[in-house]
């Protein structure tokens, strides 16, 4: 008998889809050929979503054949012409029949969020989806099995059935709308998000809560907001970053700044110097080419420093860093630990020189072990080449009074720089709250004395324009007649409100004022653009747990920024009830090393946060703050917390794929979020968001089908995984199919013959008895991830019918009684048409006689045609002169 084999040629429209499919194949190696307008059938009294979808279905089209499509409500639908038939299960139930009819596994039945089928027929395009997102999914992958060839279109008889992974895929925008740079920024990451079929924009615009906007940004944000609507998209918004600015400076957290030492001058006090050492700030002293009381970590760094005697800002010497790598991503920083006393202000100042360096100078103030808190961490951009500048850094170290000082170019930067002179010098007054709950003490020294405002001193602020809460600048004068005279001595005690890393706030979380100012956010954002959830955009809290209010009431760092938050979360409950709520993960999450400037003793910080926090606020477990992710999703869902994974867009992709494996394991994990500043990384959001879709191993199919018994029954599929990014041969492990023979036979599991290129054969004698196969794949990556080809097997599974031995009974024997031997081309064959022929069968026949039917069947076209084109990639797989035509009849 003859062995029939399916080939798996000309997938290159499938491999070109991103993301992946779930489960995907080729009906036949002949396209189906478009040469004129195709017809779109859609149901009749089309919804609004369907009217989307149709108008999407239009404009794409036409964009890519040039040709509109004719829009036809399936009442009127006729057969003659190439027709693109798209709907939903409960609108278009004959589209469902005919997407079973084809009896490939899950086709015609739809279960999934956003899931899509299409099927390319022989004259009909079928495209299926749960949704309108799931329609729009479809269109996409659709488009791409699409290409001109010699004049006219073609499209590859395929079927995809496909959804994602994950319900959300979140990308984030975080932009206002004022101008029009930020415009285009904004539309052009929500077109991108789209495009690569993300459900949701999370969308944080300052702006987003202010009653009075410009008539531009207010325009510009309703219309990004109605174009996410327009794709059933969902918008979650955050407004106000409140661990990053304040409405009012007054409400900032109130650090604590003791027993500064002032004298009184003929008006006004002055701050006193005091001996603070930064042992050879200089850079004067070495010893074996390493700078004396100065440290690097880890050792090989000692390599990239050396002593200059020839550039230096003073002195002899100066410490050059020089030919630095950018590919070097440990710490290149000189380190000195430093005893300065607690509750103080302090002043940095070091000079720095640059000749064609590229990157950032790294300033840390760093606390012992085990907090290590970062009173101060500031990267600052330099001038490539520039002369000697001076640098300089205004820090706290709070309720600590030694600290480690980190100087030097931060990871990845280039070229050459050198620093000298660094001295650490008494700050002054600064920042000064003037709320009930946050007092200033003048007191007279010897004796400890308290003076009084307004009799003894006055305050002023040299700021302009002054305030009377917030002093910038304080001034403190004394009073003619009072108890301060020229030359006395005073302490003073005030609450400063520390602006920690070059401008980053936090809110006072006891106090009331904040609150209200939310609400009256939330209640502007929900009139204006009524987002379907919100964020509580707080992250990086700097400080908490200082000042007055918050002591009194005797609640933890944690405690207070989840209580904070919470009362949030209850302020949108209020306006929407029903409405999402999501919040960044690093204030809540035990697992996140990042303890900034709290007053804590042991790490981290953050205990007692979430317990804080509502269960139904959804909490972002952040790749790159998480020590361990797995125990952050555990976490999270010990205290009844729904999560997402969330990867900053400028770390190494590698966070994003760790975390997709944490995620796959993770029960509460609800889907993936990208979040950045700099849309110079949104370059990873394609592979990201495939990350969330289907993480592989991937596979192509297509299904075995027989018109006569084969001697051997043998299946073929396509199997692989992908780097996503990073530097690894991405492999399989293991492959395996699975098959039985029915009627009464047993499953068996066999590991397939690899064929090259991804491709793996499995060949089986059917028994005698046998009427028909079932049979589905499997697939393990190095990243030991497994996948299922159909991926419900086995609840659904391939099958294909053996016919009788005898031969099929549709067809006369003389079906095969001689080839034809088209003519080529290019990558056209044509032949003679055929008296009666009902179809033609194209084969593959090198290296054979032409008088058989040979084991490689190429396409089955209608008897009509008498023409057959190659697409690009099997033209080059299949040379035209090796094919040969067989007539079929009907009895």
């Amino acid at each position: 008998m003859a062995l029939l084999m399916c080939v798996a040629l000309g997938q290159a429209g499938l491999h070109n889809i991103k993301p992946r499919p779930q489960q995907m194949g080729l009906l036949s190696i002949a396209p189906l050929v478009i040469d004129g307008a195709l017809v779109l059938t859609i149901p009749d009294n089309p919804l609004p979503s369907e009217a989307v979808v149709r108008d999407e279905c239009l404009a794409q089209l036409t964009a890519l054949m040039g040709i509109p499509p004719i829009v036809v409500p399936y009442s009127e639908w006729q057969q003659g012409q190439v027709s693109l038939w798209v709907g939903t299960p409960t609108r278009f139930p004959d589209l469902m029949d005919s997407l079973a009819a084809s009896q490939i596994p899950g086709l015609g039945q739809i279960g999934n969020e956003e899931e899509y089928q299409v099927l390319v027929d022989d004259s009909i395009i079928y495209l299926a989806g749960s949704d309108q997102l799931g329609l729009q999914w479809g269109l996409m992958s659709l488009m791409k099995l699409i290409a001109p060839v010699n004049g006219v279109f073609t499209i590859d008889r395929a079927y995809i059935r496909d959804w994602p992974d994950f319900a959300k895929r979140v990308c984030t925008i975080n932009s206002s709308v004022r101008i029009q740079s930020q415009l285009d920024y904004v539309d052009s990451l929500t077109n991108m998000a789209y495009n690569y079929k993300m459900d949701e924009i999370e969308w944080n615009d300052p702006d987003g809560g202010h009653p009075i906007r410009s008539d531009f940004a207010m325009a510009s944000a309703r219309a990004i907001r109605s174009k996410i609507d327009r794709r059933g998209q969902f918008l979650t918004f955050g407004v106000d970053r409140t661990a990053l600015r304040v409405l009012d400076l007054s409400w900032q957290e109130g650090v604590p700044i003791r027993n500064e030492a002032m004298t009184v001058g003929a008006t006004y006090l002055t701050t006193n110097s005091y001996g603070i050492n930064v042992a050879n700030g200089g850079f004067e002293s070495w010893s074996a080419n390493v700078p004396s009381s100065w440290t690097m970590y880890p050792a090989s760094s000692y390599a990239t420093i050396s002593r200059d005697n020839t550039q230096r800002h003073s002195g002899s010497s100066s410490l050059r860093w020089a030919n630095l790598d950018p590919g070097y991503d440990l710490d290149r920083t000189v380190h000195q630990r430093l005893y300065l006393g607690r509750h103080r202000l302090f002043n940095l100042k070091l000079w720095v020189k640059t000749q064609n360096f590229s990157g950032k100078l790294r300033l840390l103030v760093l606390g012992d072990e085990p907090v290590n808190n970062h009173f101060e961490n500031r990267r600052i951009s330099l001038t490539p080449t520039a002369n000697w500048t001076q640098i300089e850094m205004d820090f706290s170290i709070f309720n600590e009074d030694t600290v480690s000082l980190w100087i030097g170019p931060d990871v990845y930067s280039s070229g050459t720089l050198w620093i000298d002179d660094i001295v650490v010098e008494p700050l002054g007054l600064r920042n000064m709250l003037r709320r009930d709950d946050t007092p200033l003490e003048v007191y007279k020294q010897p004796g400890n004395i308290l003076m009084r405002e307004g009799v003894d001193y006055s305050v002023a602020d040299l700021n302009s324009p002054p305030t009377d809460d917030y002093i910038v600048l304080p001034r403190i004068s004394r009073i003619a007649g009072g108890q301060l005279t020229q030359g006395n001595s005073v302490t003073v005690n005030y609450y400063t409100a520390i602006i920690f890393q070059d401008g980053r706030e936090t809110v006072c979380f006891s106090k009331l004022e904040p609150l209200e100012y939310y609400q009256r956010q939330i209640a502007v954002l929900d009139s204006a653009l009524a987002p379907d959830g919100f964020k509580i955009h707080i992250n990086e809290v700097t400080l908490a747990g200082y000042d007055p209010l918050c002591l009194s009431r005797g609640l933890s760092p944690g405690q207070l920024c989840g209580w904070h938050c919470n009362e949030l979360a209850e302020i949108i409950n209020a306006r929407r009830p029903d409405a999402p709520i999501r919040i960044y993960g690093d204030a809540f999450d035990i697992w996140v090393d990042d303890n900034r400037c709290h007053p804590v003793e042991t790490s981290p910080w953050t205990v007692g946060a979430l317990q804080q926090l509502m269960p139904e606020i959804e909490i972002m477990a952040m790749s790159d703050y998480s020590t361990n992710l797995d125990s952050s999703f555990a976490y999270f869902n010990a205290n009844g917390h729904s999560a997402v994974m969330a990867y900053y867009g400028s770390e190494n992709f590698s966070e994003a794929v760790n975390g997709a494996i944490s995620a796959r394991k993770a029960p509460n994990c609800t889907g993936f979020q990208f979040y950045d500043w700099d849309i110079s990384v949104t370059n990873k959001l394609l592979d990201f968001s495939c990350l969330g879709w289907n993480f592989g191993p991937f596979f192509i199919h297509s299904p075995v089908e027989y018109s006569a018994r084969p001697d051997t029954v043998s299946l073929v599929f396509e199997a692989w995984a992908d780097s996503f990014r990073i530097n690894q041969v991405p492999s399989l492990t293991a492959k395996s199919v699975t098959y039985r023979f029915l009627p009464g036979g047993n499953w068996a599991t066999v590991t397939p013959t690899s064929l090259g290129s991804n491709r793996y054969r499995l060949q089986v004698v059917p028994p005698a008895n046998a009427t028909s196969i079932e049979y589905y794949f499997r697939a393990t990556d190095h990243r030991n991830q497994v996948r299922l080809h159909p991926p419900d097997a086995p609840l659904r599974v391939f099958s294909a019918a053996l016919p009788p031995a005898g031969g099929n009974d549709q067809f006369e024997d003389r079906e095969y009684s001689g080839g034809i031997l088209p003519r080529v081309s290019g990558s056209m064959i044509e032949w003679d048409h055929v008296k009666d022929a009902s179809s033609y069968e194209i084969h593959w026949c090198r290296d054979a006689g032409y008088d058989q039917k040979r084991q490689s069947l190429v396409s089955v076209v209608p008897g009509i045609q008498t023409e057959f084109f190659l697409d690009p990639q099997l033209y080059d797989q299949l040379d035209p002169k090796y094919l040969i035509v067989y007539a079929r009849f009907k009895k």
